[in-house]
C-alpha cells in the first residue's frame, strides 16, 4: 500500500512538473532563442504617398506601409502553407511610429507564419505625422521628411533591426501632392536614445527631401504684388500740384496691397520668424508707403512755391523707386 501510494505520489510530481515546463516551453511572448545573442527583424518600408506639407502646423500626411520579417523556430509547423497567428500571441517587436500624430493603421493585427518559423508581419498606416521645418527660405524651400519607426520596450543589444538587401525599401514614383517635387529618398536602421543616458531603442528612419514647386507663388502672389507697387508708381509721372489723384492713387495702393496681404495670409505659414516672402511683403509694402510719404512731400513743396525742388524729386524716384524694388527683390528672394 506505501509503494502505492509512493508511486502515485512521483507520479504527480512528475505530472505537475511536465506541465509546468510545457507551459513553460510554449511561452511564445517571449523573445525566441535569447542565447542565440539579438534577434534580427528586417525591416522593409514603401512610401505609397505623401497627400500634403503643413507648414504651419509643422506636420505632413502620408500613407507608409511597411513590412518585417524574423525567424521563431518555436513556431515551426507541418504544411506547405503559411499560417496566420494574432500578435498577442506571439513574440514581436511591437513596433511603433515616432512622429505619429493620428494615424489610422489599415491591416489586421496578426502575422503570417510559414512553416519553417519564419515570421512575417504588414502593416498599412495613413495619416499625419510631425516634422519641424525650416521655412526661413519659404517658398524656395527644401524640407526633410523623417518617418522613424521603433521597437520600444527590449534591452540593449537583445533586438536589432536591418534594412532588407534583397527588398530596398522605396517611394512611389509620383506623389499627389501638387506643390512639391522630390529631390532624394534614404532609409536605414539605426538606434535612437530617446531621453540622455537612458534606453537605446532600435531604429528604422526614412527620409524623403522634397523641394516646394515656387511657380505658384511667383503667379499668385508675387506678381500681383509687383503690379500693385508698379500702380504706387504712377504718382511719379503725375505733376506735383495735381494732389488730389496724386493721394488717391497712393492710398488706392496702400489699401489694396494691405487687403491683400490678408487675404494671402490664409495661404502663409504662422510662424515666429520671418521668411523670404515675407520679407519680400514686408519691403513693397515699404515702398508703397514711400510713395505716399513723396506724395506728401511733393505737394507740399509745390504750394509752397518750390515746383522745381519737387518736379527733380518726382524725376529722382522714378529711377530710385524700380532700383529700389529690385534691390529689395534680390535681397529677399534671390540671395
Amino acid at each position: 500500500m506505501v509503494s502505492v501510494r509512493l508511486f502515485g505520489f512521483f507520479l504527480s510530481v512528475f505530472f505537475i512538473s511536465f506541465t509546468a515546463s510545457s507551459a513553460i516551453s510554449q511561452d511564445l511572448t517571449t523573445r525566441p532563442s535569447p542565447e542565440s545573442g539579438p534577434t534580427i527583424v528586417t525591416v522593409r518600408m514603401v512610401v505609397l504617398n505623401i497627400d500634403q506639407i503643413k507648414g504651419a502646423d509643422q506636420s505632413y500626411v502620408a500613407d507608409i506601409a511597411f513590412r518585417a520579417d524574423w525567424q521563431d523556430d518555436r513556431l515551426r509547423h507541418e504544411g506547405s502553407t503559411t499560417k496566420r497567428v494574432d500578435l498577442s500571441d506571439i513574440w514581436h517587436p511591437g513596433f511603433q511610429i515616432l512622429n505619429q500624430l493620428k494615424l489610422t493603421f489599415t491591416f489586421a493585427n496578426d502575422a503570417e507564419v510559414s512553416p519553417d518559423g519564419s515570421v512575417r508581419i504588414i502593416q498599412r498606416a495613413w495619416g499625419s505625422y510631425s516634422q519641424p521645418l525650416e521655412l526661413v527660405d519659404f517658398p524656395f524651400d527644401t524640407q526633410a521628411l523623417k518617418i522613424t519607426l521603433v521597437s520600444p520596450g527590449h534591452e540593449k543589444g537583445t533586438v536589432a533591426l536591418r534594412e532588407n538587401v534583397e527588398e530596398p525599401s522605396r517611394i512611389a514614383d509620383s506623389f499627389s501632392i501638387p506643390d512639391w517635387d522630390t529631390v532624394s529618398w534614404s532609409s536605414k536602421a539605426t538606434e535612437r536614445e530617446i531621453f540622455e543616458g537612458e534606453q537605446v531603442l532600435p531604429t528604422f528612419e526614412a527620409t524623403i527631401v522634397m523641394k516646394r514647386n515656387s511657380r505658384y507663388y511667383f503667379i499668385n502672389v508675387i506678381l500681383p504684388l509687383f503690379l500693385i507697387i508698379c500702380m504706387s508708381w504712377i504718382v511719379f509721372w503725375i505733376p506735383s500740384t495735381e494732389m488730389g489723384p496724386r493721394i488717391s492713387v497712393s492710398v488706392t495702393a496702400m489699401l489694396t496691397l494691405t487687403a491683400y496681404r490678408f487675404a494671402i495670409g490664409a495661404s502663409l505659414p504662422k510662424i515666429a520668424y520671418l521668411t523670404r516672402l515675407d520679407w519680400f511683403i514686408l519691403g513693397s509694402s515699404f515702398l508703397v508707403f514711400i510713395s505716399l510719404l513723396e506724395v506728401v512731400i511733393t505737394s507740399k513743396l509745390a504750394r509752397s512755391e518750390k515746383k522745381s525742388a519737387a518736379r527733380k524729386l518726382n524725376v529722382a524716384m522714378r529711377y530710385a523707386a524700380p532700383i529700389t524694388f529690385l534691390l529689395i527683390s534680390y535681397l529677399s528672394l534671390f540671395r
